[in-house]
Protein backbone atom coordinates (compact mmCIF):
# COMPACT_ATOMS: atom_id res chain seq x y z
CA UNK A 1 0.00 0.00 0.00
CA UNK A 2 1.02 3.61 -0.51
CA UNK A 3 1.74 6.54 1.71
CA UNK A 4 0.91 10.15 0.90
CA UNK A 5 4.11 10.28 -1.19
CA UNK A 6 2.53 7.96 -3.79
CA UNK A 7 1.33 10.89 -5.91
CA UNK A 8 4.87 12.21 -6.26
CA UNK A 9 6.16 8.68 -6.87
CA UNK A 10 3.74 8.13 -9.77
CA UNK A 11 4.81 11.40 -11.39
CA UNK A 12 8.48 10.47 -10.98
CA UNK A 13 7.80 7.00 -12.42
CA UNK A 14 6.21 8.49 -15.56
CA UNK A 15 9.05 10.99 -15.95
CA UNK A 16 11.75 8.32 -15.68
CA UNK A 17 9.86 5.96 -17.97
CA UNK A 18 9.82 8.59 -20.71
CA UNK A 19 13.45 9.57 -20.08
CA UNK A 20 14.51 5.93 -20.49
CA UNK A 21 12.97 5.79 -23.98
CA UNK A 22 13.96 9.20 -25.36
CA UNK A 23 17.17 8.88 -27.34
CA UNK A 24 17.59 12.60 -28.07
CA UNK A 25 19.70 14.11 -25.25
CA UNK A 26 18.30 17.59 -25.96
CA UNK A 27 14.77 16.52 -24.99
CA UNK A 28 14.08 16.72 -21.27
CA UNK A 29 10.99 15.68 -19.34
CA UNK A 30 9.55 18.15 -16.82
CA UNK A 31 6.88 17.69 -14.16
CA UNK A 32 5.76 21.30 -14.57
CA UNK A 33 2.88 22.80 -16.53
CA UNK A 34 3.34 23.77 -20.17
CA UNK A 35 2.95 27.40 -19.13
CA UNK A 36 5.87 27.15 -16.68
CA UNK A 37 8.01 25.51 -19.35
CA UNK A 38 7.24 28.30 -21.81
CA UNK A 39 7.96 30.99 -19.20
CA UNK A 40 11.35 29.36 -18.55
CA UNK A 41 12.07 28.90 -22.28
CA UNK A 42 12.40 25.14 -21.83
CA UNK A 43 12.07 22.62 -24.63
CA UNK A 44 10.95 19.09 -23.93
CA UNK A 45 7.91 17.27 -22.61
CA UNK A 46 5.62 18.53 -19.88
CA UNK A 47 4.07 15.72 -17.79
CA UNK A 48 1.73 17.81 -15.68
CA UNK A 49 -0.57 16.40 -13.03
CA UNK A 50 -3.59 18.60 -13.60
CA UNK A 51 -6.37 16.71 -11.84
CA UNK A 52 -6.92 14.21 -9.04
CA UNK A 53 -10.25 12.42 -8.71
CA UNK A 54 -11.60 9.83 -6.31
CA UNK A 55 -11.75 6.28 -7.65
CA UNK A 56 -15.37 5.44 -6.94
CA UNK A 57 -14.96 1.75 -7.77
CA UNK A 58 -12.59 1.08 -4.87
CA UNK A 59 -14.31 3.10 -2.15
CA UNK A 60 -16.23 0.18 -0.67
CA UNK A 61 -13.46 -2.35 -0.39
CA UNK A 62 -13.53 -4.43 2.80
CA UNK A 63 -11.25 -3.32 5.58
CA UNK A 64 -8.07 -5.27 6.22
CA UNK A 65 -7.53 -6.89 9.57
CA UNK A 66 -3.90 -6.70 10.76
CA UNK A 67 -4.88 -8.80 13.79
CA UNK A 68 -8.11 -10.48 14.83
CA UNK A 69 -9.18 -7.56 17.01
CA UNK A 70 -8.19 -4.68 14.71
CA UNK A 71 -9.39 -3.10 11.48
CA UNK A 72 -7.27 -0.87 9.29
CA UNK A 73 -8.79 2.34 8.08
CA UNK A 74 -9.62 2.33 4.41
CA UNK A 75 -7.12 3.95 2.06
CA UNK A 76 -8.26 6.78 -0.19
CA UNK A 77 -8.25 5.45 -3.78
CA UNK A 78 -7.54 8.18 -6.33
CA UNK A 79 -7.08 8.58 -10.06
CA UNK A 80 -4.31 10.82 -11.36
CA UNK A 81 -4.90 12.72 -14.61
CA UNK A 82 -1.87 13.97 -16.54
CA UNK A 83 -1.60 16.41 -19.41
CA UNK A 84 1.39 15.45 -21.56
CA UNK A 85 2.54 18.25 -23.84
CA UNK A 86 5.65 18.40 -26.01
CA UNK A 87 7.10 21.91 -26.40
CA UNK A 88 9.69 22.22 -29.15
CA UNK A 89 10.64 24.93 -31.62
CA UNK A 90 9.70 22.73 -34.60
CA UNK A 91 6.09 21.42 -34.80
CA UNK A 92 7.37 18.26 -36.50
CA UNK A 93 9.48 17.50 -33.42
CA UNK A 94 6.41 18.02 -31.22
CA UNK A 95 4.42 15.56 -33.34
CA UNK A 96 7.26 13.04 -33.23
CA UNK A 97 7.33 13.33 -29.42
CA UNK A 98 3.55 12.88 -29.23
CA UNK A 99 3.95 9.62 -31.17
CA UNK A 100 6.79 8.53 -28.90
CA UNK A 101 4.76 9.19 -25.75
CA UNK A 102 1.84 7.21 -27.20
CA UNK A 103 4.17 4.33 -28.01
CA UNK A 104 5.95 4.26 -24.63
CA UNK A 105 2.77 4.56 -22.57
CA UNK A 106 1.03 1.92 -24.71
CA UNK A 107 3.98 -0.46 -24.32
CA UNK A 108 4.02 0.14 -20.55
CA UNK A 109 0.28 0.31 -19.84
CA UNK A 110 0.82 -1.40 -16.49
CA UNK A 111 3.39 0.08 -14.14
CA UNK A 112 4.86 -2.34 -11.61
CA UNK A 113 8.18 -3.59 -10.32
CA UNK A 114 11.13 -1.70 -11.76
CA UNK A 115 8.81 0.80 -13.54
CA UNK A 116 7.86 2.25 -10.15
CA UNK A 117 10.15 4.86 -8.61
CA UNK A 118 10.57 6.94 -5.47
CA UNK A 119 8.29 5.81 -2.61
CA UNK A 120 6.71 3.06 -4.76
CA UNK A 121 10.06 1.41 -5.53
CA UNK A 122 10.00 -2.18 -4.32
CA UNK A 123 6.27 -2.13 -3.55
CA UNK A 124 3.77 -4.60 -4.91
CA UNK A 125 1.63 -1.81 -6.40
CA UNK A 126 0.28 -2.27 -9.91
CA UNK A 127 -0.94 0.86 -11.67
CA UNK A 128 -2.81 1.08 -14.96
CA UNK A 129 -1.97 3.80 -17.43
CA UNK A 130 -4.67 4.60 -19.98
CA UNK A 131 -5.10 7.15 -22.72
CA UNK A 132 -8.03 9.46 -22.09
CA UNK A 133 -10.11 11.27 -24.65
CA UNK A 134 -11.50 14.33 -22.88
CA UNK A 135 -14.06 16.45 -24.67
CA UNK A 136 -13.00 19.60 -26.48
CA UNK A 137 -14.80 21.56 -23.75
CA UNK A 138 -12.70 19.90 -21.02
CA UNK A 139 -9.46 20.55 -22.91
CA UNK A 140 -10.50 24.15 -23.50
CA UNK A 141 -11.04 24.56 -19.76
CA UNK A 142 -7.59 23.17 -18.96
CA UNK A 143 -5.84 25.41 -21.47
CA UNK A 144 -8.03 28.35 -20.41
CA UNK A 145 -6.95 27.84 -16.80
CA UNK A 146 -3.35 27.91 -17.98
CA UNK A 147 -4.12 31.12 -19.89
CA UNK A 148 -2.26 29.70 -22.85
CA UNK A 149 -3.34 28.98 -26.43
CA UNK A 150 -4.28 25.37 -27.11
CA UNK A 151 -1.31 23.10 -27.75
CA UNK A 152 -1.43 19.57 -29.16
CA UNK A 153 -1.30 17.33 -26.09
CA UNK A 154 -2.34 13.98 -24.63
CA UNK A 155 -4.15 13.15 -21.44
CA UNK A 156 -3.46 10.00 -19.45
CA UNK A 157 -5.12 8.44 -16.45
CA UNK A 158 -3.14 6.51 -13.83
CA UNK A 159 -5.17 4.32 -11.48
CA UNK A 160 -5.61 3.12 -8.82
CA UNK A 161 -3.35 5.04 -6.49
CA UNK A 162 -4.13 4.36 -2.83
CA UNK A 163 -3.27 6.84 -0.12
CA UNK A 164 -3.07 5.03 3.21
CA UNK A 165 -4.50 6.52 6.38
CA UNK A 166 -2.02 7.87 8.93
CA UNK A 167 -4.19 6.62 11.80
CA UNK A 168 -3.43 3.44 13.68
CA UNK A 169 -5.75 0.47 13.11
CA UNK A 170 -8.86 0.71 15.24
CA UNK A 171 -10.42 -1.94 17.43
CA UNK A 172 -12.95 -4.04 15.65
CA UNK A 173 -14.83 -7.13 16.67
CA UNK A 174 -13.41 -10.41 15.46
CA UNK A 175 -15.42 -12.52 13.07
CA UNK A 176 -17.39 -14.86 15.29
CA UNK A 177 -19.30 -16.81 12.69
CA UNK A 178 -18.96 -17.22 8.95
CA UNK A 179 -21.95 -18.34 6.96
CA UNK A 180 -22.25 -19.04 3.26
CA UNK A 181 -25.55 -19.70 1.50
CA UNK A 182 -25.92 -21.09 -1.97
CA UNK A 183 -29.01 -21.54 -4.07
CA UNK A 184 -29.70 -22.64 -7.59
CA UNK A 185 -31.90 -20.73 -9.98
CA UNK A 186 -34.05 -23.13 -12.01
CA UNK A 187 -35.98 -21.98 -15.02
Amino acid sequence: MSEFTAVRAVSQSLKELLEAHITDPTVQVFLTSPKEMQQNNQNGISVWLYRITRNEFLLNQPRRRPTSGQQSRLPMPVNLHYLVTPLMSDPRDEQMLLGLVLQVFNDHATLRGSDLKDALLGSDEELRLSFEAPSLEDLTRVWGALQEPYQASLTYLVQPVSIESDHEPEAGPPVMRREMLFSQVVE
